[in-house]
């Protein structure tokens, strides 16, 4: 992880951040555990450098085992995050993507919202129109 937290590359995957607020990871083939413990420092330290945001995770063409997928409902918090869009799953995916959400939102003291969406593009117009919202809530 000694790269610029903008631009991050580990594996077969790669992260970026596009402000003001939002991570984008594309994830390809299988998540390894060590990828898995860098997927979460990485969420930990946007987290630390940038305040809560929201996490886009094109998982479309990747798997995680079931011990990479407890790993993260372990080692993430929902008070990171503004909302998880997961691009690209399949029924699987789905099922363990809500899963780890509700984990999170049990050991949280903040909710956050968790879609699916097919696009990347799909994935940013819902960031931008959960962005505004909660902007409109807050005054």
């Amino acid at each position: 992880m000694a790269q610029q937290q903008d631009e991050l590359k580990y594996g077969a995957h790669h992260a970026h951040f596009e402000p003001p607020d939002t991570l984008v990871a594309t994830f390809s083939g299988l998540i390894n555990m060590d990828e898995v413990q860098r997927t979460a420092q990485l969420y930990k330290e946007t987290f630390e450098k940038r305040g809560r945001f929201y996490c886009v995770a094109d998982i479309g063409g990747s798997q995680i085992e079931a011990a990479g997928r407890k790993y993260l409902s372990n080692n993430s918090n929902a008070e990171w995050f503004h909302g998880l869009v997961y691009v690209g799953a399949d029924v699987v995916q789905r099922t363990f993507g809500k899963a780890i959400a509700l984990a999170l939102h049990f050991t949280g003291k903040t909710g956050f919202e968790t879609v699916f969406v097919p696009t990347l593009d799909e994935a940013r117009a819902w960031v931008a129109q959960h962005r505004a919202t909660r902007q409109r809530k807050a005054g």
